[in-house]
């Protein structure tokens, strides 16, 4: 099976006599799967979203998305393949929901004078229905919760149409009831989409309750990766983070307890 994200040495920094950020990362994602990305503060996770996206284009290595090398999609090609979603993102104008939403079609426009076309307006229809954002439409989006505005850019992202959709911590920021609701809605549009979604989160609970596989991150190197399953054990989380703990089953899905320092 071809890999949706592959990546064969891929190496970072911001320039040569700097400490390299990434190193040594090899990866092979599959089409169709929810990858969480894992690891201590500054370990490089974001990073490795923004070298996918080619927000950082300097590496060194081979990265493949969908068997064609990073470097020779230009960003119009590319934007049609990936989607993002931020850990925050700031409006610099007051647009409402719908707007915020029609910008993940920017990328279909066929003619700029002519602006969206009828499959635009249904894609972002059906979108903003399936995420339940129809009641705030028309609301300027400033007025919006964080929970609430993070389901906007996840649905702006989800427009997009895209195979793959890459996700910064968007969980980071919100209660739980917001965060369950972002997991189980990537969840949903991974499986009946058949659409890649890799995402980078902290928490380890919500990773093993929806994540079908998982990479641990330190200092810019890969340390595991696997099932949670394969992958929740106290001496990966010692090794990982530094922190003793147990790990308990419920449900089928494992979970850690840290112990108290």
């Amino acid at each position: 099976m071809i890999a949706d994200i592959f990546m064969e040495n891929v190496e970072f920094s911001y320039n040569s006599n700097e400490e390299k950020l990434l190193s040594d990362i090899n990866l092979n994602i599959k089409k169709g799967k929810f990858t969480g990305i894992l690891g201590p503060n500054g370990c490089g996770k974001s990073t490795l979203l923004k070298i996918i996206l080619k927000y950082l284009p300097s590496h060194e290595g081979i990265i493949k998305i969908e068997n064609k090398k990073l470097k020779d999609y230009n960003q119009s090609e590319l934007s049609k393949l990936l989607s993002f979603v931020p850990q925050k993102s700031s409006l610099s104008m007051p647009l409402t929901v719908e707007e915020v939403v029609y910008m993940g079609r920017v990328p279909y426009i066929k003619n700029k004078w002519s602006g969206f076309e009828k499959e635009d307006d249904e894609k972002v229809t059906e979108v903003i229905k399936k995420l339940d954002l129809e009641k705030f439409r028309k609301r300027n989006a400033f007025s919006l919760s964080g929970g609430e505005f993070q389901r906007v850019l996840l649905a702006r992202a989800l427009v997009q149409n895209t195979k793959i959709i890459l996700l910064d911590e968007p969980t980071s920021a919100l209660d739980m009831n917001y965060a369950l609701e972002i997991m189980k809605i990537t969840s949903q549009f991974v499986k009946k989409e058949n659409i890649t979604a890799v995402m980078v989160l902290h928490d380890l609970n919500l990773a093993a309750l929806y994540c079908d596989n998982l990479i641990f991150l330190k200092k810019g190197k890969i340390m595991y990766k696997g099932t949670p399953k394969e992958l929740f054990r106290p001496e990966i989380f010692q090794e990982i983070y530094g922190f003793g703990c147990k790990i308990i089953e419920h449900n089928g899905y494992p979970y850690v307890i840290p112990d108290k320092i």
